[in-house]
């Protein structure tokens, strides 16, 4: 497939949206507010991927497109991730037998609106916006580098919460945004090992759905199926289940 230039991207705007999964992510590419590459066949059909790995179809899918995608991108040996998300059984199908990818499954959420039992801040941790001055002391697996490129880009298009802890000072937990679009918002957060089981992800997730709310958009959320973990978190801040898609990812040989 052909990588199409970035001065263009706007123009694939409407195939963004009609990617059923996820939507969020490839919007965010689309509208130029994170990095991501999008690719064409130059038959109609589109390939986002974002900055993070996350990529999706759009348009008139074939099998020659879905096997080219395969050769292209799961066959080559590369450090860069690259997971398919989709909720069409005829691309999962195509993949279903090859041998260098496993499928998966990733529930797809959406908001229901503020609980009435809200959460709350635990006792012993303070809120703080994420801002330059505190960014460098979030660390984890899903914080901020995870989807953005730059320290830099996520500062001027992002925004999130951190918890800290009021006995030591340290960073304890982060909610932000993993993906803006012009409609949506998809919430990442992480717990530093030592401030688990304390309800900060409820909370901070909480947090980031007024605040996406107050902005006039439409808080998100997804997991791999078996993360059960960030579905009470997601049940805990107003969420629901929506559907499940499948994740077609590149085998650890």
């Amino acid at each position: 497939m052909r990588k199409i230039d970035r001065s263009k991207y706007r123009e694939c705007m409407d195939f963004a949206k009609k990617c059923a999964a996820d939507r969020v992510y490839p919007m965010s590419v689309a509208a130029g507010i994170q990095d991501g590459e999008i690719y064409t066949d130059d038959r109609g059909c589109l390939l986002f991927r974002h900055y993070c790995g996350f990529a999706y179809i759009s348009g008139t899918v074939s099998s020659d497109v879905l096997e080219e995608i395969y050769q292209q991108f799961f066959v080559p040996e590369t450090d860069r991730r690259f997971l398919l998300i989709t909720d069409s059984d005829f691309v999962s199908g195509h993949y279903s037998d090859r041998e260098l990818v496993r499928l998966g499954q990733r529930i797809e959420y959406v908001h229901s609106g503020i609980p009435e039992n809200a959460p709350k801040l635990a006792a012993g941790f303070d809120l703080e916006r994420i801002t330059a001055g505190n960014y460098a002391d979030i660390h984890g697996r899903i914080i901020p580098s995870f989807s953005w490129k730059s320290r830099h880009s996520f500062l001027e298009n992002g925004f999130g919460f951190l918890a800290r802890s009021r006995e030591d000072g340290c960073f304890a937990a982060v909610a932000f945004s993993s993906a803006i679009s012009p409609e949506e918002v998809d919430i990442g957060v992480e717990t530093a090992e030592p401030y688990r089981h304390n309800g900060l992800a409820s909370y901070l997730a909480y947090k980031m759905c007024g605040e996406i709310i107050k902005q006039g958009k439409k808080p998100v959320w997804a997991h791999a199926k078996n993360n059960t973990g960030s579905g009470r978190t997601a049940v805990s801040a107003g969420f629901r289940p929506f559907r499940v898609n499948t994740v077609i990812r590149k085998k650890q040989l």
